[in-house]
């Protein structure tokens, strides 16, 4: 079973990954919006092209081979957002959308209690 969960990604999260990649690409997973959107429940997020690594995507983790495959809708943003790390400034020019994800239990399981009692799951609808 998984647990679905809607991710938006609003013009406060482009304003604030307006310059992830542009000078150090090796972190941009874990600073673009999408990564942004998920710091809350997931704190060393990485996302790829096609995946959120909730965990990290460092190989000594157990738990970093876990991830969730991220939509179509989120790919091309992926895409679009890092073609325009040359110009960051066009980036919070991007429109603002949202997206659904299905969290495995596995990965429900992963997070520390601790990590999740300030947030608030809502089923989507």
């Amino acid at each position: 079973m998984s647990f679905p969960f809607k991710i938006q990604i609003t013009k406060e999260l482009l304003e604030l990954s307006r310059n992830c990649g542009h000078d150090e690409i090796e972190i941009i997973g874990k600073n673009c919006a999408i990564a942004l959107a998920l710091k809350d429940i997931f704190p060393e997020v990485f996302v790829s092209g096609y995946y959120i690594h909730p965990f990290g995507n460092d190989d000594e983790n157990k738990i970093a081979h876990f991830e969730i495959p991220l939509p179509k809708i989120a790919q091309d943003f992926v895409k679009l957002f890092d073609s325009l790390s040359a110009i960051p400034s066009v980036r919070p020019m991007l429109p603002e959308f949202e997206f659904e994800i299905f969290i495995p239990d596995e990965i429900i399981e992963g997070i520390k209690i601790d990590e999740v009692t300030s947030l608030d799951f809502q089923e989507v609808c």
